[in-house]
């Protein structure tokens, strides 16, 4: 199928895209076109005082709701596990010894000679091993080569590289014995490889001396996988990118090791860190974590939007732009810790806005105080993945205070009614009377509570993170070694003075203009990998529109809908606009991204209102947006494909692609 397809359309994954791309288009034309809408149920209201909201009633989801979710989380989901990464991978490392500078290991070629490359991959040692230096990298370790053990040629040195990623010494050698020579205690090498002069396999290898025999890390280690490298590397058989922080910190994590380093919260480390226990250390196992969390957004995206819309069609929507996104995909797939900060912050949202649509003067009390409990624990579990939550968490607090701001005006507009009870029946009088009775203990209630909520409880969850995890040298768990911790990262961030060629600002990000390119390289077969991040240009384009239209309606029109996708967008991109300075990139927009959605979708059901005819632009609209987000498939998950048609989506001269 692949060379089917390169022969016919020089992209290797097009016929399969071609069956995704049909299978979409159909479930957009049957869910938001045939399938019958309910009308929304009016709101539910226990009393009469004027300019008073009762509470949402919610409506549960439906058998058209299941399969719209079913259908579009399905097929997202064989998008973002298709080739997601190799299954094996190089693990078991060598290291020299603790009370030596220098280490020497002599292979032999047992059955060929010539040889055209020298492979070497390294991942991280046993740190607990030799407390004194961090095992881990290539530090000038020399090769030579010779044939009569005697007169030895330099090959070349293995230097710098990063972790859990290929080194190639290309060449033309010949020779019987390959000697490597280590002088830093910090080196570790998980494989070395030798390949054929005809470059068609690895040579055969045999330890035929070593330093190092008898001790707990033998040269043996390094040849001992030989069937797990590969001829022709490319991202889905090494990291790439940010993978060479996240994966080793999760694994030092897995295997109770002394951490290299770390500045960022572990949360979300230690949930992939408890993938590599199950299942081992490979680029689908440190991956598949994230993958499975921008699997899970969209059900819970759709959940928001069902409490928002109610309407199938608009939830449908919102679903069908989260599964498109290039910058929702491309994070997916790749091990690092966006995918579990942003499924964590659309949790925490979720029961928030539940409480936003809910008054404690007509819903049970404790009910409300659960919603804003477990709205709490999210956002703490948030946190204590990644600090971006903490600007979402801004949000949280202008959507409680809202509510609590709504609640207090009725209170004052009771006791203006009750003194006047001649201008109003009975039945308002007794429900002023109560309300004005119910507001002093549901909102102390509700604020001490909230203290607990939303700051006690979230920093528990923050330091109980720490406690699988040795960031420490005396590896001692302790809420003064978490604050020093804390201090250290905010040190690091705020302190950061660093450039880097696809770095980008917050005002390139909201149109597009400057994608951040990861990885680039080339298969055996000749095709062509390269992923760059950065958001369907739909998204931004139509979202720039939707969140002005949002701004409009939520400050001029005083519309309580559109005042959600405000605060999101508001809370989330406005720090990268008014205090971060320091080098930012495209996939910053994330979590401004999923706001902008429900942008798009308030804007949808607007239009749909007022102009019927608007239906059918709204699914063209959509059709056009998964064309192109399975268009660009190749340029955001790494499928293979031809320069020539990478060449053909650089559609302006800030996007490179490779």
């Amino acid at each position: 199928m692949e060379q089917i397809g390169y022969t016919l359309f020089r992209n290797t994954e097009l016929p399969w895209l071609i069956l995704i791309c049909c299978a979409a288009s159909a479930l957009i034309l049957i869910l938001f076109r045939l399938m019958p809408e309910r009308r929304p149920g009016k709101d539910r209201r226990i009393y009469h005082l004027k300019n008073t909201a009762s509470s949402k009633q919610f409506r549960r989801l439906e058998k058209n709701d299941l399969l719209s979710i079913t259908l579009i989380t399905v097929i997202y989901a064989v998008i973002s596990l298709w080739k997601l990464g190799s299954p094996v991978f190089p693990v078991t490392t060598w290291q020299p010894l603790a009370d030596s500078d220098e280490h020497d290991v002599v292979f032999r070629l047992d059955e060929e000679t010539a040889f055209d490359a020298v492979y070497a991959i390294y991942g991280e040692g046993d740190n607990n091993s030799n407390p004194d230096n961090y095992q881990i990298g290539f530090h000038n370790i020399m090769l030579y080569g010779s044939n009569d053990y005697t007169q030895w040629d330099e090959i070349g040195t293995l230097d710098n590289g990063s972790v859990y990623q290929y080194t190639i010494l290309n060449g033309t050698w010949d020779y019987r014995y390959l000697w490597l020579r280590s002088v830093s205690r910090s080196d570790t090498v998980s494989e070395i490889g030798v390949r054929s002069a005809d470059g068609t396999h690895f040579v055969k290898l045999s330890v035929y001396s070593d330093s190092g025999l008898d001790s707990k890390y033998p040269a043996s280690l390094m040849i001992d996988e030989q069937e797990k490298l590969v001829l022709d590397p490319i991202y889905y058989d090494e990291g790439y990118f940010d993978e060479v922080y996240h994966p080793r910190n999760a694994w030092e994590i897995a295997n109770g090791q002394r951490m290299y380093a770390s500045v960022h919260p572990l949360l979300g480390t230690n949930v992939m860190a408890l993938f590599i226990r199950l299942f081992g250390m490979s680029p689908f196992v440190w991956r598949l974590p994230g993958a499975l969390a921008g699997i899970l957004m969209i059900p819970v995206m759709y959940a928001i939007l069902k409490l928002m819309f109610e309407k199938t069609s608009l939830c449908t929507a919102g679903c069908i732009l989260l599964a498109g996104d290039f910058m929702h995909l491309t994070t997916s797939r790749i091990g690092t810790l966006e995918p579990f900060s942003i499924l964590t912050i659309l949790i925490m949202f979720y029961y928030m806005i539940r409480y936003y649509y809910t008054s404690f003067y007509d819903t049970p009390f404790k009910d409300t105080l659960k919603t804003l409990f477990v709205c709490g624990l999210w956002m703490g579990i948030s946190i204590a993945v990644k600090w971006t939550a903490c600007y979402s968490a801004v949000g949280l607090a202008i959507l409680l205070f809202t509510n609590w701001f709504c609640r207090l005006k009725e209170y004052i507009a009771a006791g203006r009614l009750i003194q006047n009870p001649e201008k109003c029946s009975e039945e308002d009088l007794s429900e002023a009377e109560r309300i004005r009775k119910l507001f002093p203990h549901h909102i102390l209630m509700s604020i001490g509570l909230c203290f607990i909520f939303f700051i006690f409880i979230p920093a528990i969850i923050y330091c109980i993170s720490y406690l699988p995890d040795k960031v420490w040298k005396d590896d001692v768990w302790s809420v003064s070694n978490v604050i020093r911790q804390a201090v250290y990262m905010y040190d690091y961030h705020t302190g950061l003075d660093a450039t880097h060629p696809y770095q980008s600002s917050w005002y390139m990000w909201i149109v597009d203009a400057r994608p951040i390119w990861y990885y680039s390289g080339t298969d055996g077969e000749g095709f062509y990998h390269t992923i760059a991040c950065f958001s369907n240009p739909l998204l931004t384009w139509a979202g720039l529109a939707a969140s002005l239209h949002i701004f409009y309606a939520s400050f001029i029109k005083r519309d309580r809908d559109a005042w959600i996708p405000a605060v999101g967008i508001i809370t989330a991109l406005g720090p990268w606009v008014t205090l971060v300075s320091r080098c930012v990139f495209a996939y910053h927009y994330y979590p401004t991204s999923v706001f902008v959605i429900i942008a798009l979708v308030y804007s949808f059901s607007v239009l749909m209102k007022e102009y019927p005819s608007a239906r059918r632009w709204i699914f063209t609209f959509l059709v056009l947006y998964t064309v192109i987000f399975i268009a660009f498939l190749p340029a955001t998950a790494g499928f293979g494909t031809s320069g020539e048609y990478i060449k053909l989506l650089e559609w302006f001269p800030s996007w490179y692609f490779g």
